[in-house]
């Protein structure tokens, strides 16, 4: 297998790790990191970097996420989710749908948001859960993040659904609880989904179902994928067959890199990155530091940064996983 991204639709019930740690045993992939977490209780798109495609997260345009959102009224929670106790409750506000809009359109722009108590933000050296579950008043300080629509989807009594579309670092639990404010009551997110993650989006993304029956021809994924001991043994099948089912599903490199600039080089220099012996052409405009993907035949092959007057290779795709 060569370095690439595979989208997984996390199912609610289990970590971002556990999706982790399936695809890295059913594959057979040492390293496998994903562009950002999901919580429990939170489904949708899920990006893996497989191999040496985790060297290139941080080149990703992360700029942009969405996610469903669906806002229970009338109580907040300390954890701001459906996992938390609930920490002060309110009447129902009489609602209709464009007064929620004209509520909802108060929230675009660039804002101050202090994380959740119950984050993984560090603080001291530590995530912020650790002083939350020790009961320690240790808060992370707001921080200015985007948001660029909160989209109104559906409205019931003690209910709103809406669609967020923001930049990275915004937490949507934060947004429910304001919400549930600005609405005249308190609130927090019930169900969370979501569509999209930088370049990655849900639609297509891999079920666990869907990997169940690549590993295993059987869609009870939590018997196939989840082997717990004196548990049910399902045997999967070689793994040559599995990576094969799955090859069409992986995102290439050059998929997902677009919005970097680049250079072309022959084949014959490609195929010898690693061993240096000639100089890799900078991209015109290119400032110290940035970076550019180099292309052979229109494919994707390495990343370069700019060095002083050279270049510098961080990563090369035609390396095997």
């Amino acid at each position: 297998m060569k370095p690439a991204f595979l989208v997984v639709d996390k199912p609610p019930g289990i970590t971002s790790h556990d999706v982790v740690a399936m695809v890295r045993a059913v594959l057979g992939v040492r390293k496998v990191g994903h562009t950002g977490t999901l919580d429990p209780f939170a489904t949708g798109a899920l990006a893996l970097a497989l191999g040496g495609a985790t060297r290139l997260i941080r080149y990703l345009d992360e700029s942009v996420k969405i996610y469903e959102a669906r806002i229970a009224l009338g109580a907040e929670t300390d954890t701001g989710d459906p996992t938390g106790e609930v920490v002060r409750e309110a009447p129902l506000p009489e609602l209709d749908e464009d007064g929620v809009r004209a509520v909802l359109a108060g929230f675009r722009g660039v804002r101050m948001q202090a994380p959740p108590a119950h984050s993984a933000v560090k603080i001291r050296g530590r995530p912020a859960y650790y002083y939350a579950r020790r009961g320690e008043d240790v808060r992370p300080e707001a921080r200015p993040v985007r948001v660029d629509a909160v989209e109104l989807l559906d409205l019931r009594r003690g209910f709103l659904t809406v669609r967020i579309t923001c930049g990275p670092g915004t937490y949507a639990r934060v947004l429910a609880v304001e919400i549930g404010a600005a609405l005249g009551s308190a609130g927090h997110l019930a169900e969370l989904r979501r569509i999209r993650t930088g370049p990655f989006y849900v639609d297509g993304a891999l079920t666990l179902p869907e990997l169940s029956r690549a590993v295993a021809d059987r869609d009870d994924w939590t018997r196939v994928l989840r082997r717990t001991r004196g548990g049910e043994r399902v045997r999967w099948l070689p793994r040559d067959e599995v990576r094969a089912r799955i090859a069409p599903r992986l995102v290439e490199p050059e998929l997902v890199l677009g919005h970097l600039p680049g250079v072309e080089v022959p084949r014959a220099v490609a195929a010898r990155l690693d061993r240096g012996g000639f100089a890799l052409p900078v991209p015109e405009g290119v400032e110290e530091g940035g970076a550019w993907v180099v292309h052979a035949d229109g494919r994707a092959v390495a990343v370069a940064r700019r060095h002083g007057d050279g270049a510098r290779l961080v990563c090369n795709l035609l390396a095997d996983i």
